[in-house]
């Protein structure tokens, strides 16, 4: 698998990249890095306090 920063994939890879995942000819995988804490805590309404929901990342 060869790894490539999404800054450097041109417009021409992007759309060879789709055709090959249409066609199941390519499966890619997008990894996010961040500082923040993921996932981020969420508030169901005003009065709640932030609820952190378990989850990871990558689905």
């Amino acid at each position: 698998m060869r790894r490539y920063d999404a800054r450097d994939i041109t417009e021409h890879h992007y759309r060879a990249l789709r055709l090959l995942l249409t066609l199941n000819m390519a499966e890619a995988h997008i990894v996010v890095r961040s500082k923040r804490a993921w996932p981020p805590p969420i508030s169901f309404s005003p009065r709640q306090p932030e609820t952190h929901v378990p989850g990871d990342a990558i689905n």
